[in-house]
């Protein structure tokens, strides 16, 4: 009897798993918002770059000259979203936390799909990464107690997959963003205020139940459908660092009135620069395997995402991904072997990039030089050399690594 309901309660887990993880929250009509709150006013100073609906339930709209978008004031739509908005706040609330970080989220921060509870008021310093590690389903869903702010330049950054679209902020207060903030995902304030500052960004949204929203000359935007996918059956977008330099590949299932890619390149999310345009194959129903190699990638984290543009000039952005530091040889990538040689003869083996190396030289004890060589060489000889320590000096672009290695009979 006892085994017959263990299995019945494993069955149960098993049959739940989205449990413990997160769902997305049905955010009904309150999803053709950027900017909205049921009562309260809503407000854009300076020049904001907006695309999305703005509303409000009750309050004034002001500011709003170059709106993307329509603007509902007090009316069946706004009545309809705040009803939506409402539905999806209870959603969020009901979740099971799965994670409890600290009050300060970001500096540097990594995190992986769930649902993370803060009880308090809480903050984003810096950078903080949320990986999807593959999986473009993976939800994030923070559950914060009080106000939650962001200190200047501040930002949350997407990768491997994950999308704005399965960011969710809860806030049991106000939400003050500084200026230069980098924002992602629908954030909800609970009967508090939602403000960002100037120069920040805001890709999802910003909703409040009961209290005013605020953007000050910066940009925010709903991405169409929600997401980020690319409208060529991207199978996927994948970059790795071989020999100091970043090779990106992609590939596509189907493409339609597709011209080009163009793959661009960031340090943190803002700021993108172009580094190559890779023509498309108009319409294709077979798969298709496209790649570029960044011959000089920043020398840091890179970010990189596609721009798909078709024939009629329409574009589309593609998930980021992340590419970390291409490591530099070091003297751990250098061996040399036998060291002792009793022949004079030994091996020089490199893992690395080596068209680093400009040249090795090799000197005797004395400092007198007995062997040179232009660019990387992996065997020598030394047998008509006398017994002793040489000293095998290897340069690089940046740098010169010397290694010893011992001659004798």
């Amino acid at each position: 009897m006892k085994n017959n309901l263990l299995f019945l309660i494993v069955i149960s887990i098993f049959s739940f798993p989205l449990l413990n993880f997160g769902q997305v929250p049905n955010l009904g009509t309150a999803a053709n918002f950027v900017l909205f709150t049921t009562t309260g006013a809503v407000g854009s100073t300076g020049v904001s770059n907006i695309t999305g609906n703005v509303g409000s339930g009750a309050g004034a709209i002001t500011g709003f000259g170059g709106l993307n978008g329509l603007i509902y004031n007090a009316d069946a739509v706004t009545t309809q979203a705040s009803s939506d908005l409402l539905v999806a706040y209870n959603q969020l609330n009901s979740e099971v936390a799965t994670f409890f970080p600290g009050p300060v989220l970001g500096d540097g921060q990594v995190l992986t799909a769930g649902v993370y509870f803060l009880p308090a008021a809480a903050s984003l310093d810096a950078d903080l990464t949320l990986d999807a590690q593959g999986d473009a389903n993976a939800v994030f869903i923070f559950l914060i107690g009080g106000a939650f702010s962001t200190n200047a330049s501040s930002g949350i950054f997407l990768v491997n997959g994950a999308l704005a679209s399965n960011v969710f902020w809860k806030v049991e207060g106000a939400v003050p963003m500084a200026a230069g903030t980098t924002m992602r995902g629908t954030i909800i304030a609970n009967n508090a205020a939602i403000s960002l500052g100037a120069g920040g960004i805001l890709e999802g949204r910003a909703l409040s139940t009961t209290g005013a929203v605020s953007i000050y000359g910066s940009l925010a935007y709903i991405l169409p459908g929600g997401g980020t996918i690319l409208p060529v059956g991207l199978l996927s977008f994948t970059g790795v660092c071989i020999n100091q330099q970043v090779l990106l590949n992609w590939s596509t299932a189907a493409e339609s009135n597709n011209n080009y890619f163009t793959v661009e390149r960031s340090i943190e999310q803002k700021n993108w620069m172009v580094v190559e345009t890779i023509e498309g194959a108009g319409n294709s129903s077979s798969v298709r395997n496209y790649s570029y190699t960044d011959k000089q990638p920043i020398e840091a984290v890179s970010f990189y995402r596609l721009k798909q543009t078709d024939f009629d000039g329409n574009t589309n952005y593609g998930n980021t991904i992340l590419v970390k530091k291409c490591e530099q040889v070091d003297s751990e990538n250098l061996i040399l072997y036998p060291n002792p040689s009793t022949s004079g003869k030994f091996k020089l083996s490199l893992t690395g990039d080596k068209s680093q190396v400009i040249s090795v030289e090799i000197f005797n004890a004395l400092g007198e030089r007995v062997y040179g060589s232009a660019g990387f060489q992996s065997y020598f000889d030394l047998s008509d050399q006398s017994t002793g320590v040489y000293f095998v000096q290897v340069r690089l672009n940046s740098k010169t690594i010397t290694l010893r290695v011992m001659v004798k009979e």
